[in-house]
């Protein structure tokens, strides 16, 4: 069967591409022929969500940002009393999530029409919900706009492209039809419905963080205590389960972390819990080759005071170099702390202003490559906040000595029974009982073993480089070929939440592949 698109990964961007044909559908119901689309979905039981919002994989983490600076569809879901019920109701219910104080903390929010709700910082989990109801709501209508819909489990080995694109499975793919019932989704496989190939006219590849470069891994004898993906493993789920297997016959515990970002704070008001517990010893090392770590998305008392000086319509109408808005952005945040201001002040309103945008939009088509390639990256390393109860927790743990910071790179990882042992680049052996990969996504050069479909990605394309590869305004590469997340370098230029971006960039895919 040939399909009509087919888009590999049901996270977030899979989900909004369907939501995205649904309400384009909606305005335009004309008779057209009937549509073909399959989904192609390594681990069902990621869905709804993806690897960073299922409830298996999530439990634990909170978004980076607050509320405000979500989706508006996502923000309008999630203040209908009934979502916000759903949230309360599962917290109380689902002890193992440990969402009880926080629902408590929270109850004027979840259960008022409070005007600041969109401050608080949720659950990622709560995503799925959202998630879900968009995937009932299209199929609700798929017969209606005579659209057929096959989801296949299974792992995207290569890439071709000649009349059609195909995807090649690594084993096989086995098909599974989705419905309704009532407000629950079932997934029912098909019997005999196995194939190797999915043919397709257009093709969108919908995966979602790219996971850490593989380390050298040198076995001597079986050790299953080495997380290279922290997400696609199970998260921090997955990393206390790990702490409590081990601690049945050791308690003194080393647990090391290859790099200090976003996967590492994550999971640190868990293991302050374990350890707060004191029934364990824990001694936690962290070793990265840059010890700058994400900041408080924390605004100050005068927030409401902040006026921008350099960030302004005189000194933007002037841009025509991406290094100009780089240092506007500098000087910004330098005056902003003369003035007793936090450099989140700066931010939040850069984002509410649409800020970056605006002076991305002031670019030629040259300049445009060059802030994707070279100055985004640099933005971005000095604007990375998160949700604040995480660092405090990272902070407490620093200040009782918890906690050690190495300045080092990793080259090899030696498995052994008891032991794991980390090579590093100057030549020094470090033990631990536990390694957790949160290095940060490979870069698209290096992508191999990681992700094994990009590999034959860059045959069909030329257009990338070591950030990605290069889309144009509707995110696609090749003609039919679309690429909505972080796989494109020019994903999200604008500096927005990544939950925010890939959703707009898939509900204009979605526009593109009907039109």
């Amino acid at each position: 069967m040939l399909f009509d698109f087919t888009i590999i990964g049901f996270g977030v961007i899979g989900t909004e591409t369907l939501n995205g044909v649904k309400k384009i559908l909606l305005k335009k119901p004309k008779q057209h022929n009937k549509i073909n689309i399959a989904i192609i979905e390594k681990n069902l039981n990621n869905i709804p969500g993806g690897i960073a919002y299922s409830l298996i994989n999530s439990k634990f983490g909170f978004f980076n940002n607050p509320l405000r600076l979500s989706h508006p569809d996502f923000i309008k879901w999630f203040n209908l009393k009934v979502n916000k019920k759903r949230l309360i109701n599962f917290s109380m219910k689902n002890h193992s999530y440990s969402l009880k104080i926080w629902a408590k903390k929270h109850d004027y929010i979840l259960n008022n029409q409070y005007k600041y709700y969109k401050e608080i910082y949720l659950p990622r989990l709560v995503y799925s919900f959202y998630l879900k109801d968009k995937i009932l709501e299209f199929l609700d209508c798929k017969k209606k706009y005579n659209i057929s819909l096959k989801i296949f489990k299974g792992e995207v080995k290569n890439l071709k492209k000649n009349k059609y694109y195909s995807a090649l499975s690594k084993s096989i793919f086995k098909e599974f039809t989705a419905y309704k019932n009532e407000n629950n989704l079932i997934l029912r496989a098909k019997k005999k419905k196995e194939i190797k190939i999915i043919k397709s006219k257009k093709l969108i590849i919908g995966t979602g963080i790219i996971p850490p470069k593989k380390i050298t891994e040198k076995v001597i004898n079986r050790n299953s205590n080495y997380i290279w993906d922290l997400y696609s493993s199970g998260g921090t789920n997955n990393l206390i389960k790990k702490i409590d297997k081990v601690s049945n016959f050791k308690k003194n515990l080393k647990i090391i972390f290859i790099g200090n970002k976003a996967g590492l704070l994550e999971t640190m008001q868990e293991i302050e819990k374990i350890i707060n517990k004191g029934k364990i010893n824990i001694k936690l090392i962290c070793i990265s080759k840059n010890t700058q770590t994400l900041q408080k998305a924390e605004r100050s008392k005068k927030f409401i005071l902040f006026k921008f000086k350099y960030l302004i319509k005189n000194k933007i109408d002037k841009i025509k170099k991406a290094e100009q808005i780089l240092q506007l952005l500098k000087k910004e945040f330098k005056n902003a702390k003369l003035k007793g201001f936090n450099k989140y002040d700066v931010w939040t309103n850069v984002l509410n202003n649409k800020i970056m945008t605006i002076c991305y939009n002031r670019l030629s088509s040259k300049e445009k490559k060059n802030y994707n390639f070279v100055i985004f990256p640099l933005i971005r390393n000095i604007t990375r906040f998160t949700y604040p109860d995480t660092v405090s927790s990272k902070n407490r743990l620093k200040k009782t000595n918890k906690i050690k910071f190495i300045k080092e790179k990793v080259i090899k990882i030696i498995k052994k029974k008891n032991i794991l042992i980390l090579e590093t680049v100057n030549k020094k052996s470090i033990k631990g009982d536990i390694v957790i990969n949160v290095s940060g996504p490979a870069s698209v050069n290096d992508l191999k073993k990681e992700i094994e479909f990009v590999h034959s990605l860059k045959k069909i394309t030329k257009k990338f480089n070591n950030r990605g590869f290069s889309t144009n305004k509707d995110f696609m590469i090749e003609k039919g070929l679309f690429l909505p997340g972080t796989l494109s370098n020019n994903f999200n230029p604008g500096r927005e939440t990544i939950i925010k971006a890939i959703t707009k960039n898939s509900h204009k895919v979605a526009k593109t592949i009907l039109f």
